[in-house]
């Protein structure tokens, strides 16, 4: 009783959850949103969770999610050694604190978790703190631009190196990605949880708009039963694969099968589309752009299947969106580990892979097989979700005992 009554009296513990991502990043801005909402559920009675995001435009989006989000200022990444002194003991005012932390300090944070890969994990000296890695695909695929054009693998190497070995824990989208940061980094395969992806909840909520889909379609000029890809346009995600498909279709059968991408442009879209026009397909090859939320449910439900090329995995959020919708999935066969018997499996080197691939869907029958599948397939990463929840819970209590102690 004694006990109880003590853990009452010590005052809460303030952790705060940070949200660095632009809504323009698309499915990284709504795992972001997902780990807040996650923490917000599980964090343990010791915190107070508050939410905080350093891009002011992204305060109103976050609060029709329900997400109550400060704006956090970021401040310049430099040291200072005068300010820091207010916030240190006697025998450590020598000690440079950055301004980041200071500014944690100052709001009377004690705990800071980055939903997504932050350098700002780098400025905490006395700060504990939980990362997130959702991929090391930089060090798997160094062949593409995007991961070693201005030294970003370097940039990349320098913060993973360093963040995760000083993390209270980071997490992980799945067992692979742990495996090789542990291998990589050096750090004990103990230091890690792997909380796998969760759909955006947004998604549930546009499936039931009434008279949404036939105004979705007409809108943005589509008829139902198109192959969507929803992806940024970086040269891993392999949408150049799609078009090779379709146009060998066409040759097949005369008839190439509608494409729908949809995602901002990162440089590659304008390569794509006068691609899509050598190969013959511009004209059943629909290029979206960035689209809102709101519609990215209607999308999925207008299509026949997603299809989904990418060189980056194993995990992506698309295939569990399009579970969720009830929707088909083709995917990388080196992913097979992460989709089970949810997928139909090809190459995303051979587009005669992919081409047969579709014919395959062209020929299943609708008889719920894939929905059921998929609906397997949620319910066991939801089962590892639960897991790794009961992990953090655990060890955020454990923190608590321990920083209050220390105090």
């Amino acid at each position: 009783m004694m006990a109880t009554e003590d853990m009452a009296a010590r005052p809460r513990l303030k952790l705060a959850v940070i949200l660095e991502k632009k809504i323009s990043v698309g499915g990284g801005f709504n795992q972001s949103i997902t780990a807040a909402l996650q923490m917000l559920r599980i964090a343990p009675e010791q915190y107070a969770v508050e939410i905080y995001t350093t891009i002011a435009s992204n305060i109103q989006t976050l609060a029709a999610h329900g997400l109550n989000a400060k704006h956090f200022v970021k401040p310049k990444r430099k040291l200072s050694k005068k300010i820091a002194q207010a916030f240190q003991s006697a025998r450590r005012r020598r000690e440079e604190v950055t301004e980041f932390e200071i500014e944690i300090k100052r709001q009377g944070i004690d705990v800071v978790y980055f939903t997504a890969p932050s350098g700002y994990a780098l400025d905490l000296q006395t700060t504990p703190y939980i990362f997130t890695i959702w991929d090391l695909c930089h060090l798997e695929h160094p062949e593409f631009p995007e991961v070693t054009e201005n030294r970003e693998f370097e940039k990349r190497e320098k913060l993973y190196s360093r963040a995760v070995v000083k993390a209270t824990t980071t997490l992980t989208d799945g067992l692979h990605t742990s495996r090789l940061a542990s291998q990589r980094y050096g750090v004990a395969s103990d230091r890690f949880i792997e909380m796998p992806f969760s759909p955006a909840p947004i998604l549930q909520e546009g499936a039931s708009a009434p008279d949404g889909l036939a105004k979705m379609l007409e809108r943005y000029g589509l008829t139902p039963g198109y192959l969507f890809y929803p992806a940024q346009f970086w040269a891993h995600k392999n949408h150049i694969r799609l078009l090779e498909a379709c146009s060998l279709l066409a040759k097949r059968s005369r008839m190439a099968p509608t494409i729908v991408f949809a995602g901002g442009d990162q440089g590659h879209a304008g390569e794509i589309r006068r691609m899509s026009e050598r190969l013959g397909v511009s004209g059943t090859t629909h290029f979206l752009g960035f689209v809102p939320s709101e519609d990215m449910s209607l999308l999925y439900q207008g299509a026949r299947a997603l299809v989904m090329p990418s060189y980056f995995g194993p995990s992506n959020l698309p295939p569990m969106e399009a579970w969720m919708l009830g929707k088909p999935v083709l995917y990388p066969q080196r992913f097979a580990d992460f989709v089970g018997d949810a997928a139909l499996l090809f190459d995303p080197d051979d587009a005669h892979s992919l081409a047969d691939c579709i014919e395959r869907l062209a020929q299943e029958s609708s008889d719920g097989r894939w929905q059921e599948l998929g609906r397997q397939r949620l319910e066991h990463f939801a089962r590892e979700r639960y897991t790794a929840e009961e992990r953090l819970r655990l060890l955020l209590s454990r923190l608590a005992s321990r920083t209050l102690t220390s105090v």
